[in-house]
């Protein structure tokens, strides 16, 4: 009996330990082998969770990626790892992404220009697609050809899987670009539309500077429609001069032009010299000179210099003693030039240092002049300052005495200026000497003592023209050939006149000469009224 029940005991024990092993080993068989999926497969764009994954409906719960180890996209097919995380334990699996589905493509219609190409996106109205597409044109259109042409766009994406959509496009006749080298004719409409009649100009082609190379857009209308065009203005000519000979001082610089001879070039041209010419120092040579045009051309262009030494000095023309009466101030330029025989721009300087306008005397004042080579010119005068016996207003008086006499109510301007003239004419005796210390002096004097020369009657003839209202000038003769000599301007009626009040001794009346009158007996009589016209404020017809 002992021995029956020993045994049953052991036939269980063998019994549960081989229930235990079996269970033991279903776990684990199902732990590694059934929780998790091999693969899941999925239509792209399909969103995806690690339940997916998991098999059992209470490990769905706990399960979740594997953090790190599990990167996917469901919009780009192919296969990717997947790691899922249920409680301590991790089980591989893989997720298959596939595209299956066509994309969706619509295309419009599109219009250009000649020669200027469209991507297959402008003519794209929709494309849609669970996965990243790509667009292209199934036969590529000719932008060359004028008209209307039919152009499918071929749509593929990931998955392979091609949808085609057909449309049209227009090619309008207007060259996308056009090149003209720079200084060509201004262009026109149909330099650009040749093949369109309904194009309109947007922009003003005459804004465009033929001179100035670079890109220009231009702008048509073609129904309502605005298209843009370039113009290339290109710069390909270098410019173009003759080297010349040139002969002058040294020490006065020339610029680069001043040496060239015909410089021509569609735009504008800069030149500048290869190395120093030496200016300053004398001797003959070639100079080489560079042209640049505004599009980058060169040109090395060749010249020849003699420079020579200069030694000549400056002169100085027209200083000359001057007598005031006290108080008067002094023009010291007036009817003084320098010239020399290299420096176009010689200037003088004039050092009236001693001299007290205030107090009579006699004193030097010097005129000088240096050229640029060094070469210097003086030349003194004398300035005499002699006390003043009487003002202005003294002369005003006398002028308002003799006007009350000769000036008549009615009178016209040239009556007026002509009853001045005569009374000078007739009533101031001539003599060959008069002092010339102001026209205010010789004025008074020759009112006063009806006695005087031709600076004394053309004095006296600008203070009564002055008094009496008209505007008036005194004239110089110049340049002074055997004697001075002096008259007046006058305007009268809005004209300016030639009057000198010392009538010749053959009768010879200058009342209201023009110049070409003035002139034309000046030639005859020694140059009697040659004058420097630039030195006045007017000019006398």
């Amino acid at each position: 009996m002992k021995k029956a029940w020993r045994r049953r005991l052991i036939i269980i024990a063998i019994s549960l330990a081989v229930l235990i092993g079996l269970s033991i080993a279903l776990y684990i068989y199902i732990d590694k082998e059934k929780r998790v999926y091999k693969e899941c497969a999925v239509e792209a764009g399909t969103p995806v969770s690690a339940s997916d994954f998991v098999r059992f409906k209470w490990d769905k719960k706990s399960a979740s990626f594997k953090y790190g180890t599990s990167a996917y996209d469901v919009s780009v097919p192919g296969e990717y790892p997947i790691t899922i995380q249920i409680g301590k334990k991790s089980y591989s699996s893989k997720l298959l992404v596939t595209d299956t589905v066509a994309p969706v493509l619509t295309a419009s219609p599109k219009t250009t220009i000649y020669e200027q190409p469209l991507k297959p996106e402008d003519f794209v109205v929709t494309m849609d697609d669970q996965t990243a597409c790509t667009v292209e044109f199934q036969t590529e259109p000719d932008f060359k050809k004028v008209g209307q042409q039919d152009v499918t766009l071929l749509c593929r994406d990931l998955g392979g899987n091609v949808t085609t959509a057909t449309t049209q496009m227009r090619v309008i006749g207007i060259y996308s670009e056009v090149t003209l080298e720079a200084g060509s004719k201004q262009p026109t409409l149909e330099t650009f539309a040749f093949g369109e009649k309904n194009a309109a100009l947007v922009t003003p082609l005459s804004d465009i500077k033929m001179d100035e190379p670079g890109d220009y857009s231009v702008a048509f209308s073609v129904e309502g429609i605005r298209y843009n065009s370039v113009l290339h203005l290109l710069d390909t000519t270098p410019p173009r001069a003759n080297g010349v000979e040139y002969e002058g001082f040294a020490c006065y610089p020339k610029e680069p032009m001043e040496l060239l001879d015909g410089v021509t070039d569609a735009t504008p041209v800069t030149a500048e010299f290869v190395e120093d010419p030496k200016f300053d120092e004398p001797g003959e040579r070639d100079v080489q000179i560079r042209l640049r045009d505004n599009g980058g051309n060169e040109t090395i262009v060749t010249s020849h210099i003699n420079l020579k030494a200069d030694t000549e000095a400056p002169v100085i023309t027209g200083p000359k003693d001057i007598s005031i009466i006290t108080g008067q101030a002094i023009a010291y330029k007036d009817n003084v030039k320098v010239t020399d025989n290299a420096d176009p721009d010689i200037t003088f300087t004039v050092d009236n240092s001693e001299v007290d306008v205030d107090k009579e005397g006699t004193y030097t004042v010097t005129y000088s002049a240096e050229d640029r080579s060094g070469n210097k010119t003086e030349v003194k005068i004398k300035v005499t300052v002699v006390y003043r016996p009487y003002t202005e207003e003294d002369l005003w008086e006398l002028c308002d005495t003799i006007l009350a006499q000769i000036i008549k109510p009615g009178m016209t301007e040239r009556q007026k200026v002509e009853a001045i003239f005569n009374w000078v004419d007739w009533s101031i005796k001539y003599q060959g000497h008069a002092t010339k210390i102001s026209w205010i002096q010789g004025a008074y004097e020759g009112i006063k003592n009806r006695i005087g020369d031709c600076f004394t009657t053309a004095s006296a003839c600008h203070a009564l023209y002055s008094r009496a209202g008209f505007e008036t000038f005194m004239i110089e003769r110049y340049p002074v050939t055997h004697a001075q000599h002096f008259w007046n301007a006058v305007k009268i009626d809005g004209v300016w006149y030639h009057c000198d009040a010392l009538t010749k001794d053959d009768g010879t009346r200058f009342f209201m000469w023009d110049s070409a009158k003035i002139k034309a007996y000046s030639d005859s009589h020694r140059g009697y009224h040659y004058y420097d016209a630039s030195r006045y404020p007017v000019e006398i017809p």
